[in-house]
């Protein structure tokens, strides 16, 4: 369970009352799902999760996903479907939310197989026109610029941390194969159709990309959460073990950069995730390989 203050849990009330209302729909029966960057609430008896946040970046994210999210149910591609009837985003005071179908999800006897197929049709496609190209580093730089409850020290860290990262990636893209990236490709972000057919939710990091990020989500899931089967499993159904790979050490640094810097927009508000992130940030800076905890 997700944990909030006070202050916090009434304020995504709010925004939640407002947006259903712009949407038509009752807010009454609304479940928290989770809340890292997003807030994502499911609304079971109207069959829809609902998925906001707040500020510029919300906006900017909300406009690119239901964009991306319509040229997708167009190509037929495995992914989540925007609810029908809707204009979206929708709009509420500063914030921004995509209201999606619900589907199956969270099932613990899903493993790195299931996740191959989707990724397979994902990969083999030729990207929307205009897609934007795979940019972490903007992002990072956004979050370092709003983070709230990162000491000086950590947050100097950090920047210097993407700062070499990105030198170092940028060498390696002549070397890798970009296509349709997914950009956050793991089990969590896995959801089953009615008719039994695998998609994948979570649309914020699609874009033209290296395709082996997909894969390296899962990897690092292994070294990090423990997750070993997961990764196997998904290497041998994809049929490609990207830790072989050159790009490898490039990746999984920018991976776990991206798992440490993904919440520090607002952790003083949320007290449990701000410990499950100073063990992460800890470890990363010290270099052990300890495991962390999944955000909650």
């Amino acid at each position: 369970m997700t944990n909030l203050t006070a202050e916090l849990d009434k304020r995504l009330k709010h925004a939640l009352k407002g947006i259903c209302q712009e949407a038509g729909l009752l807010s009454d029966e609304a479940e928290l799902i989770k809340y890292t960057n997003n807030a994502v609430y499911r609304l079971p008896s109207q069959g829809v999760v609902v998925r906001f946040g707040a500020g510029d970046l919300a906006s900017q994210r909300a406009d690119h996903v239901a964009r991306v999210a319509t040229w997708l149910q167009d190509n037929d591609v495995p992914a989540v479907r925007l609810a029908p009837g809707l204009t979206q985003p929708v709009l509420f005071e500063n914030y921004s939310a995509t209201v999606w179908e619900l589907l199956e999800g969270g099932d613990p006897a899903w493993t790195g197989a299931e996740l191959a197929s989707p990724l397979l049709g994902w990969h083999k496609l030729t990207p929307m026109r205009g897609l934007k190209q795979w940019d972490p580093f903007s992002s990072a730089r956004s979050r370092l610029a709003m983070a709230d409850g990162l000491s000086a020290d950590d947050h100097a860290w950090l920047t210097h941390q993407w700062s070499e990262t990105e030198s170092a990636y940028r060498a390696l893209v002549p070397d890798l194969q970009m296509g349709l990236l997914h950009g956050d490709a793991y089990i969590g972000n896995l959801l089953r159709e009615p008719t039994g057919r695998f998609v994948l939710c979570d649309l914020d990091g699609t874009s033209v990309g290296p395709l082996a990020y997909d894969l390296v989500v899962a990897a690092v899931s292994a070294l990090r959460f423990g997750a070993i089967q997961d990764h196997e499993a998904l290497a041998t159904a994809y049929r490609l073990d990207v830790t072989t790979l050159p790009s490898w050490p490039t990746l999984r640094r920018i991976r776990e950069l991206v798992l440490v810097t993904s919440v520090i927009t607002d952790l003083r508000n949320r007290p449990e995730i701000a410990k499950v992130h100073a063990h992460r940030l800890a470890t990363l800076k010290s270099g052990a390989s300890q495991l962390w905890h999944r955000y909650k």
